[in-house]
Parts: C-alpha cells; structure tokens; sequence
C-alpha cells in the first residue's frame, strides 16, 4: 500500500512538471515572418489605417509572431515593440534567423536639443521629452512619413527608444540625426509556413511567468487533494490500530486476560 502511495504521489507531482513544461515550450517555439518587400509597417492595432502604422519595418527582416488577431492581422513583435503586421504582406517561416532584427543606434544634434513626439507632427501636444544634444544611444526601430517640419527638407520621422530615467518610444524629425544605420540585406530564409497558426485563439497575448505560476498552482491544488484523500484512510487505520487494546490469553486457560498496561 506505502509503495502504491509513493507511486502516486510522484505521478502527481509529474502533471503540473510537464503542464508547465507544456507551457514554457509553447512560449518558446517562436514563429518568425520575413518582410520580403519596402512599405511594410507595424501597426498600433489591428486595423490597415495610417493612423495605426507605428514604422515601416526594414526591408528583408523579421517580426516574431505570437498569434492570430484577426482573419487580416497577426499579433507580432519587432525587438522589443508589440504591434501588428498584416498576413498578406508577410512570409512566416519555419527557421530562427540569426539577425532577425536591425540592431543600431544613431544620433541627434540639434543643439538646443530635438523633441521626442508620440505622433510624427512638430506640436507640442504630442511631445514627450527632449533629447540632450549629441545624444548618440537611441534605439533605431523604423522610419515613416510625417510632418515636413523644415520646409524644403524631409518628411522622414525614425521611430526609436530613448533611455534616461525612464524610457521612453517616440518619433524623432529625421533632420537632426546622424548616424544612421547602414542597413544590409539579410539573406536569412528558412521553409515556408503556409498555415503558422491552425486554432484562431481570439486576444490572448504570450503568458506572463506570474500567470503561468497560477495556473501551476491551479493543477497542482486538486493533485494535493486527491492524494490527501488517498492516504487518510490508511492514516486512520494505522491509528486505530495503534489505539486499540490488547487481550492476551491466559496460559492453560480459555478465556483471555486484559492488560492494563495496553492502556498506557
């Protein structure tokens, strides 16, 4: 029966162990999309509108997908910026490239400092901070079309990431930057996934480590039930034994005696 016990407990234990190994391999089996062609953006929503494009996103480079988000838009990430790019203008494939992304930084120089907008348009209601002259560690993600703010001069905006004491996404007139990045053609390309996603999973995003943790705790609960209520009732027999007074049959004779000292 112990060993019965034993052997139930450890498979037990065994089904949260793979359900959150289920989950973590899920998380990590990433899907990537190659962008195969100029004028491809990533978007703030799920909606082909100019409103929503946050940037263009750079030619013959990757976006990891995480899901379906309608019959249009696949939900993705560009480095670190979630957004949405649409199927018809992206290959998913079956490979992880080894640069999926343009990693560079580059500069601005405008010397009483370059404003760092929400919207690429020159107006104080969309401006979030100012970046220091000869700031030269801004995150380089894409660029888009906005306001010429210098008459005669470009339209071009580059969407980045600024750290300071805090950090921060925004758009920054293309005009007062400098070194740019250079960027190569990535010639990475895997077999094609014609289908990445066979379940529409509606607007679930990736799980968090705390929400995988509650759902561990969630399975692994009833597991400790069922095994409680598996071993009590050997518990209590074990203890009813161990309670119960013993008679002894006298020598010789056909009765038996009781031993107080069982009692003790």
């Amino acid at each position: 029966m112990k060993k019965f016990l034993i052997f139930c407990f450890l498979f037990l234990l065994f089904i949260p162990l793979q359900f959150s190994a289920g989950i973590s391999f899920s998380a990590s089996n990433s899907i990537y999309a190659k962008i195969e062609s100029s004028g491809i953006f990533l978007y703030s929503s799920p909606k082909a509108e100019n409103d929503s494009k946050l940037f263009e996103i750079p030619n013959s480079y990757f976006v990891r997908l995480i899901e379906n988000a309608n019959d249009d838009f696949y939900y993705c990430v560009y480095k670190d910026v979630y957004g949405y790019v649409l199927k018809n203008e992206v290959t998913a494939m079956d490979g992880t490239p080894i640069n999926p992304f343009v990693e560079s930084s580059f500069r601005v120089y405008a010397p009483s400092g370059l404003g760092l907008y929400s919207s690429p348009i020159l107006s104080d209601q969309y401006k979030k901070t100012v970046i220091p002259y000869l700031t030269d560690t801004l995150t380089y993600y894409g660029t888009i079309i906005g306001q010429e703010a210098i008459p005669d001069k470009s339209s071009m905006w580059i969407y980045c990431k600024y750290n300071f004491d805090t950090t921060s996404y925004g758009y920054v007139y293309s005009v007062f930057c400098d070194k740019l990045p250079t960027i190569t053609t990535n010639t990475e390309r895997f077999n094609v996934i014609e289908v990445p996603f066979l379940k529409e999973n509606g607007g679930a995003k990736e799980l968090t480590s705390v929400a995988m943790g509650f759902i561990i705790v969630g399975v692994s609960l009833p597991c400790l039930i069922v095994l409680f209520l598996l071993v009590k009732p050997s518990l209590q027999k074990e203890k009813a034994n161990s309670t119960k007074p013993k008679l002894k049959r006298g020598k010789n004779r056909d009765y038996f005696e009781f031993d107080e000292s069982d009692l003790t």
